[in-house]
């Protein structure tokens, strides 16, 4: 996109991961590999830039709803010569994803503008949406309560024991290290749970251990000089 007076239609928006990498090839194993289906496009080693919110344009390519992007290739979306000939060391979107089940089901409009966009990122790519409302998509959050503690391989019983336990489970809780479990039931698709919050923020203890950027949609230098969208 160019300018923020836009309006796209709520079933094409998709979230993908901008990456750079040297080998586009097709799978064509008869199993699944990392989300990746038989017959689908992969890449080899990559070097993730960041994460995009985008429309497919008239050419399949991702025309970026936050900035003034060029226009990547989309692995499994463009016309799959297109991506095969790329040339080595080139940017694509690899694992994009479709939003409009998640965002029919939060009452969003069917045409979106700019701000509705500004507001999705804001909601739905925190890095913990997923996680907090795991129900959704079938994942219940294990709490300190339901958990069997052991010590030497025997069930502790201890009141003080137990409590001590629990608050040392609490506090790796709040510190980002939550345990889930699946569930029979999902209300979204469960891909979503894989998605949503790799594709969102990081938080500053991630940013710091893992040298990654906080703000998981912010432009790459690598990528170029990339401005936000202007207003006219």
């Amino acid at each position: 996109m160019k300018t923020k007076k836009y309006k796209v239609n709520r079933d094409n928006v998709y979230v993908g991961e901008v990456i750079k990498t040297d080998t586009i090839y097709r799978w064509n194993e008869e199993y699944e590999f990392f989300r990746t289906k038989p017959g689908q496009l992969n890449t080899g080693s990559y070097y993730p830039y960041r994460s995009m919110l985008f429309v497919p344009n008239e050419e399949n390519l991702a025309s970026d709803l936050l900035y003034r992007s060029p226009n990547y290739p989309i692995l499994n979306i463009t016309e799959d010569n297109i991506c095969l000939n790329f040339e080595k060391g080139n940017i694509v979107v690899k694992e994009s994803y479709n939003l409009s089940e998640l965002l029919k089901y939060y009452g969003f409009n069917q045409y979106l503008t700019f701000e509705d966009i500004v507001l999705i990122r804001k909601t739905f790519f925190t890095g913990n949406f997923a996680k907090d409302h795991c129900h959704l998509f079938g994942w219940k959050e294990t709490m300190a309560e339901s958990v069997t503690f052991y010590t030497n391989g025997n069930i502790v019983t201890n009141p003080k024991e137990l409590e001590k336990l629990r608050t040392k489970f609490r506090k790796e809780q709040q510190a980002g290290h939550r345990m889930f479990i699946g569930t029979s039931e999902n209300i979204l698709p469960r891909e979503y749970w894989d998605i949503l919050d790799a594709r969102g923020d990081n938080s500053l203890m991630d940013a710091i251990e893992w040298n990654q950027k906080m703000n998981a949609f912010k432009p790459h230098k690598q990528e170029g000089p990339i401005k936000k969208l202007s207003r006219f």
